[in-house]
Parts: structure tokens; C-alpha cells; sequence
């Protein structure tokens, strides 16, 4: 099978390419091909690369970077299986749709598998660029969207992301993090998220004051990656309102970090007050390494997050409800280990590429079993 999707090769800060590399090299049954660059690192012995593109490129493939993508679906080895692993929009659709006519007129029968790796944001008209036999989603949440817009329940299944477990620290290890971003030895509160889509950023540093008087010794980081060019405003709107509320010096801001597992590795809690997740993968991947570690998380309802139950969650902008979930977790060692251990128990059933990769393997059967 043939996995169609941005370029598996590093860097891995994109959700979709992490999913399809971490799933690739956990299938047992399917034999997977992805594209990559040229000189990529091998992904294992069962994994074939194919150096479809040029570089790795940026989290929106440019238009000779699809036509690249395009001209492979149509004369090169066709496989048997297709899966896409992109955000639904007209033109991936529009060229999926174009190769497989392609080579369907010159006898290919093989099946589509279509992975929604984020949610658009707007779900009208969303019928017109699923193109899969199979349409996988990643929660609950997208599948009961895209019934309401009128698409088949049969055609649709649901298989959660994955996440690799980072691994822990050592004490020497941890010092050395912390020491590196100006950390000092209290706990830390971590946001994970992004500065401009949604509340996020600006629920966190409103509930900072609340949070640093019921434990003056926290710091809370803002690990953010700007995608987009409203980032820098954004930002700028946020660090005003912790300058005006007088607890500026509490916070960090990192920025993209190389290192996010080891940061998640010395975090105390992960603050993720996100309402929306657009542009993200429905659970995003730094959630799952966080339970992974058995790190207690408080979320925001609503969205496709509610299938973290066992997270304390918040309704969207409460910073008064995030900082009391926080101090809980900060302040009462038994409900934070709790918190921790039915995540990690979670994690372990349900987000380890294990797991995604053998309902993946069940799914390729499947397809298999409808012939052409």
C-alpha cells in the first residue's frame, strides 16, 4: 500500500507526517510505501521510501510539490491500496480524484483509504472532497461533523491518532532543561498550544495571577510554534496582558522548541484551554506524549478533546475554571498522580502506534476483502 502525504522525513513537527511515519513502521500485515526526500533516514527494513519530493518542504505543499505527488499516483507503481493522509481541501481531492480516473481507465482496481488528519473549518459542502472508499477520522467528534453534513456512515471509521512515548529524564538530564530555559526548581505549568486560532494562550495568562498566589514558586511556559503571521500579535497581545496583571515574571516564552519531549519530561502539569484545533490533528500528538509520561493535562470542552474523559476539563475562555484545575493538580499530589496514571492507562490502550497501526491493518484487510 501507498501512503500518499506531505514528505516523511524530518523535521517531525507536523502531526500528519508524524502519524504516517509512526504508523508505517508499526503495520505487521500491509506492506507500506510512503514519499520522502531524497536521502530521508530509512524508516525500517519493512518501510519502502520513494523520493517523490524535493525537500521537506513547509506544512502547506507548494503546487510543483503536488503535481510531483500527481504524477506519481499516475505512472508510477500503483499498489494496491491508496491512503491520503492530508486535510481535506479541492485541489489534494481534485488531483486524487484525477489520478485515480487515470489509472482506473488502464484497469487499476485497487481501493482508497482517505485519513482526515485535521478537521477543516467549515464542514459545509464537505461531501464534494471525500474521495476514499474508506474515510478515516481521528475522534468521535469529526465523525458525528461530517454525519451532520450528510456523509455515509458506512463509509466513514474511526481510528485515533498516535504518538511515540518520549522517554523520561534523568535527574542530571532534567537540570540540565531546566538550567537551559531559565526554569528554576519549582514546578511548571505548560502550555503546549498555539498563540493566534484560538483562546487558548489568552485563557492561560489570565489564569496566571490565580495559579502563581496559590503556589508563588510555578512558572508557566508558553511553548508555542507560529504558523501563521498572525502569530507575532498575538503573542504581543498576550505578554501585554501578563505585563498589566503584574505576572510577567512567572511566565516563559519559548517559542517552537527542539526539544518539546523533554520540556513534557520536567513539566508538572499541561494546561491546554484550546477551542479550537484548527490546523491541529484532533488529538494533538503533544497531549498523547504527555499521557504517555503519565502527565496530568486539564483540557477545554466541547470538541473533539472530550475523548480525554479523564482529564479536568474547562469551558472555553474560564480562566477562573482553568486556574482551579490547575492549583488542584499543582497542590494535591494524590489527584495529580490519579489524573496521571488513568492517562497513561489510556495511553497504552488506545495512542500507541501499536494499537493505531494494527486498526490500520484491519482497515487494509477490509478494503482488501471488497475486491475491485
Amino acid at each position: 500500500m501507498l501512503f500518499v502525504s506531505k514528505p516523511i522525513a524530518p523535521p517531525w513537527n507536523d502531526g500528519s507526517k508524524n502519524l504516517v511515519r509512526d504508523v508505517a513502521t508499526h503495520l505487521t500485515r500491509a506492506r507500506p510505501t510512503v514519499m520522502t526526500t531524497k536521502g530521508a533516514p530509512a524508516l525500517g527494513s519493512r518501510v519502502e521510501m520513494e523520493a517523490v519530493y524535493r525537500d521537506a518542504g513547509r506544512f502547506a505543499p507548494a503546487a510543483t510539490a503536488n503535481a510531483r505527488v500527481a504524477l506519481r499516483l499516475v505512472v508510477g507503481d500503483p499498489k494496491d491500496i491508496w491512503h491520503f493522509v492530508f486535510a481535506p481541501n479541492p485541489l489534494s481531492s481534485g488531483v486524487a480524484e484525477i489520478a485515480r480516473r487515470a489509472r482506473a481507465a488502464i484497469g487499476w482496481r485497487g481501493k482508497v483509504v482517505q485519513t482526515i488528519a485535521s478537521a477543516p473549518r467549515n464542514f459545509d459542502g464537505i461531501g464534494r472532497w471525500l474521495f476514499g472508499d474508506m474515510v478515516v477520522v481521528l475522534s468521535d467528534h469529526t465523525r458525528g461533523r461530517l454525519l451532520g453534513a450528510g456523509v455515509s456512515a458506512e463509509q466513514i471509521r474511526v481510528i485515533p491518532p498516535c504518538a511515540r512515548a518520549p522517554r523520561k529524564l534523568d535527574a542530571l538530564e532534567a537540570k540540565r532543561v531546566r538550567d537551559q530555559h531559565g526554569l528554576g526548581d519549582g514546578p511548571i505549568v505548560l502550555y503546549p498550544g498555539d498563540y493566534e486560532v484560538s483562546q487558548g494562550a489568552q485563557t492561560v495568562a489570565s489564569s496566571v495571577p490565580a495559579i502563581v498566589k496559590a503556589v508563588p514558586e510555578a512558572t508557566v511556559v508558553f511553548a508555542c510554534r507560529k504558523k501563521t503571521e498572525a502569530a507575532n500579535d498575538a503573542q504581543s497581545l498576550v505578554e501585554r496582558e501578563l505585563d498589566r496583571l503584574g505576572v510577567a515574571n512567572k511566565t516563559r516564552h519559548l517559542g517552537e522548541v527542539s526539544d518539546m519531549a523533554d520540556l513534557l519530561a520536567i513539566a508538572t502539569v499541561v494546561a491546554f484551554p484550546v477551542d479550537d484545533l484548527y490546523g491541529k490533528v484532533d488529538l494533538p500528538l503533544v497531549l498523547l506524549e504527555a499521557m504517555a509520561l503519565g502527565l496530568p493535562l486539564v483540557v477545554c470542552r466541547g470538541g473533539p478533546l472530550e475523548a480525554l474523559e479523564f482529564a479536568p476539563m474547562v469551558d472555553p475562555g474560564d480562566h477562573r475554571a482553568l486556574a482551579k484545575s490547575v492549583v488542584e493538580l499543582l497542590e494535591n499530589e494524590d489527584v495529580a498522580r490519579a489524573v496521571g496514571a488513568e492517562g497513561k492507562r489510556v495511553y497504552d490502550a488506545r495512542y500507541t502506534p501499536e494499537a493505531v497501526a494494527a486498526a490500520y491493518d484491519d482497515l487494509y484487510a477490509e478494503c482488501a476483502e471488497l475486491g475491485g
